[in-house]
């Protein structure tokens, strides 16, 4: 299972070249891995990426800086100075090369780790809760209305380091929890509701009183593919669920195997 995720995390720029003169007819650089020299720097000495801030206690990426690939792609040096919360001495871990325009992206945050033993980022993706209400009819004096809510367990993704050079810094993320490890609960509550006679249309913030004439839950204890979805919310659900079926697919995504 795969996922595209991108995050621009573009914070601090490490000086890859700069120009000082010694004398009137030399121009000293000052390449990205820590030499100098009197010509211009090589793509690779030039060449920037993305590096994760790696609390080494926790292992969590509490930031994400720019810098040079040649000096720090060994992923052996560490910050001099606190930065995002992570204090000196942090552990400077690449996640990516800049894209074709010279962008960098990076991933960072309490939910994503660093497994040193590996060499791999973990993103852990919470628990989600989506929920759409829809009137499916109305009236001078009633009005029906389904609210569909779809919840997620967590799902988690690691990722090497990525090459954006022709990705427009899109990550590709490979799902570790097997397909069955991930559940999913649709449920569905519709009520009707009285309103205002007096009122040419009928709406929740006018209604005298109200019903409930479906409320029903819908579970998946693993992933699940849209067919069998479908047979399911059918069988359990009322009418007023079926006909929102295209909208809780919706919600799914990329929960639903293809």
């Amino acid at each position: 299972m795969k996922k595209i995720l991108s995050v621009l995390a573009i914070a601090l720029m490490f000086p890859i070249a700069s120009n000082s003169t010694a004398i009137a007819s030399e121009t000293i650089y000052h390449y990205g891995d820590g030499t100098s020299g009197t010509t211009p720097p090589t793509p690779a000495q030039s060449a920037v990426g993305g590096f994760a801030v790696v609390n080494p206690e926790t292992g969590v990426v509490q930031g994400v800086i720019t810098g040079s690939i040649a000096y720090f792609s060994g992923n052996d040096r560490t910050m001099g100075s606190e930065y995002m919360g992570c204090a000196a001495g942090c552990q400077i871990v690449q996640q990516s090369t800049s894209d074709q325009n010279g962008n960098v992206a990076g991933i960072h945050g309490p939910n994503v780790t660093y497994n040193d033993n590996r060499n791999v980022f973990q993103v852990a993706e919470s628990n989600t809760t989506q929920s759409q209400t829809v009137a499916e009819s109305a009236s001078n004096t009633s009005a029906i209305e389904t609210e569909v809510s779809v919840s997620r367990s967590v799902r988690n993704y690691e990722f090497g380091v990525q090459d954006l050079t022709n990705t427009n810094g899109a990550f590709q993320m490979t799902e570790v929890a097997p397909a069955q490890n991930t559940s999913a609960q649709i449920r569905a509550t519709t009520k009707q509701y009285f309103c205002n006679d007096r009122e040419m249309l009928c709406s929740r913030m006018l209604n005298i009183s109200s019903q409930t004439i479906v409320d029903n839950s819908v579970s998946f204890s693993e992933r699940s593919t849209s067919n069998q979805v479908l047979e399911k919310v059918i069988v359990e659900a009322k009418n007023k669920v079926r006909e929102q079926i295209d909208r809780i697919f919706s919600m799914l995504e990329k929960w639903l195997i293809s």
